[in-house]
């Protein structure tokens, strides 16, 4: 049938199948298996579920290394528990730490015991460890941590992961903030690690960042943390209460950008950020202790006048004593999904604000109910471990340099023709 469908019908048919079923239609002819191999398609397929929110899996990390995924839809129905990426280990050694970095195009980033670092597609179950060693050694002493048998204390430190539109690379991010108490200055700096093309650059980040171990917002090809701000980072007069800005990293020009923030309601009131992701914008919420909170949304990134209210919760309606992470909206866009405490999940219909629906009880054997790490994600055919093709070098010769070589004489039909008679036949005159 497939024979007489225009190109583009079936393109168009086959982009909204999930991952399972476009693995199998691989089989069905060459034509087929090109077309789903293609990069064109893989990003039309990423494309269309972003817009649609299609093939949408919800992601539930637990530190000792086990996932649970379930499909999202106006609901979450039963998980189905899955052994976390093979090259972690994780799940077989109760001391191991296997922490969530941060999701892209359906591609998870994990920190193994915080030492190595694995990108993993869990809809194709194919993942690689990273030639990439986060910068995590330390060994306390009294009531410091430093870093590496040194005299700098570990102050902070942040994490990301996400994708550069501008060379195609999928790209870790760590900051490390070092503090030196003998002369109370504090040094920050921000390493970025590209998986496909296997480089790593370390720039300054004059921020300080309020987390211990803060994971960045990837929205726009950048990634984005709410920090302070360094007047002077070669200062040795560490500032401990700097301005607070946002700020948002540029993965393909490596370069800091601070953005505006909404004009928020608080009277001068003292109150706590998150940061967060939904539709591709990005949220923030502003949590004013006991009494309500904020949500707003950035709808078109880097202006100011686009921040508006998404909604506005007063107490009790999010009751939660520690943090608030948003997941996604519905297929509907009237709820959203968001993650309390790092544990439990809710659905907030944003039509009736006083109305908070329980979310589906995710139950699943191996789980042990500790602290969870949730995303959102899309099912994508985006491999792991792919390399950036590189254009070939054209080789210039220059003619002048050439050598005549001898020429050969071109054999004609009838030279052939003389050479066959000549081998089979004699003839007699």
């Amino acid at each position: 049938m497939s024979d007489h469908l225009p190109a583009d019908v079936v393109t168009r048919i086959l982009v909204r199948l999930p991952v399972a079923a476009l693995l199998r239609c691989r089989s069905v002819s060459r034509a087929w298996r090109s077309l789903i191999d293609s990069p064109m398609f893989t990003n039309l397929q990423i494309e269309h579920s972003a817009a649609t929110g299609e093939n949408a899996i919800l992601y539930i990390s637990e530190s000792h290394g086990d996932y649970v995924a379930a499909e999202y839809v106006n609901g979450l129905r039963r998980g189905i528990a899955r052994t976390p990426p093979a090259q972690t280990g994780g799940g077989t050694d109760p001391r191991q730490v296997v922490a969530l970095l941060g999701s892209c195009n359906g591609l998870l980033c994990f920190a193994c015991d915080w030492e190595k670092v694995i990108v993993s597609n869990p809809a194709t179950r194919t993942d690689c460890l990273l030639p990439f060693t986060l910068l995590f050694k330390s060994h306390t002493v009294g009531t410091y941590r430093y870093y590496d048998g040194s005299r700098n204390v570990i102050y902070n430190h942040g994490y990301g992961f996400g994708h550069d539109p501008i060379s195609d690379d999928y790209k870790v991010v760590q900051i490390v903030q070092l503090f030196k108490p003998e002369v109370h200055s504090l040094n920050s700096h921000l390493v970025s690690y590209g998986v496909r093309s296997n480089s790593q650059v370390d720039v300054e980040f004059p921020y300080v960042l309020f987390d211990s171990r803060d994971i960045g917002v990837f929205v726009g090809g950048a990634m984005h943390w709410i920090v302070g701000k360094l007047e002077d980072p070669n200062s040795d007069d560490f500032d401990p209460d700097p301005d607070i800005v946002l700020v948002g990293f540029d993965l393909g020009r490596n370069e800091s950008r601070e953005l505006p923030q909404p004009k928020y309601t608080n009277g001068g009131e003292s109150f706590t950020f998150k940061l967060g992701e939904l539709g591709k914008c990005l949220c923030i919420f502003a949590d004013y202790k006991d009494r309500y909170v904020e949500a707003w949304m950035m709808k078109e990134y880097g202006v100011k006048e686009s921040w508006s209210i998404l909604f506005s919760v007063p107490y009790p309606g999010l009751c939660f004593s520690d943090t608030i992470n948003p997941l996604g909206f519905s297929v509907t866009g009237q709820e959203v999904l968001l993650q309390l405490d790092g544990k439990r999940l809710v659905w907030y219909d944003m039509k009736d604000p006083m109305k908070v629906v329980a979310a589906e009880e995710i139950t699943v054997n191996g789980l042990k109910g500790e602290s969870l790490d949730a995303v959102l994600c899309y099912g994508s055919l985006v491999s792991p471990g792919a390399k950036i093709p590189r254009p070939k070098e054209e080789v210039k010769v220059d003619k002048r340099q050439e050598k005549p070589g001898p020429r050969r004489k071109k054999k004609t039909q009838r030279n052939k023709r003389d050479e066959f008679l000549a081998s089979g036949f004699k003839l007699k005159l």
